[in-house]
């Protein structure tokens, strides 16, 4: 499975029955087959490396397969007490 997507650094595969139907889509990330989502509405699959969620978007006619960064936990600094000598 490895090959499938040689060089490829995200990738998407449609699968489909044998009437043509979608039945689900193999996510590629990080260079790394990271597993399936079933064609349905909000399905999503995150990678396991970087964090990117890849969700389904079904609308009338078409869908997206939508990849979204997670959100960073931003740090405040943290600064040292100063001591009177």
């Amino acid at each position: 499975m490895g090959c499938l997507n040689k060089g490829k650094v995200n990738d998407y595969r449609v699968n489909f029955n044998s009437s043509g139907k979608i039945i689900s889509i193999e996510v590629t990330c990080c260079g790394r087959h990271i597993g399936e989502i079933r064609f349905k509405e909000g399905a999503s699959k995150n990678c396991p490396i970087c964090g990117v969620a890849h969700s389904i978007k079904i609308q009338h006619n078409h869908f997206h397969i939508r990849p979204t960064m997670p959100k960073t936990n931003e740090i405040e600094p943290v600064y040292a007490e100063e001591k009177a000598l």
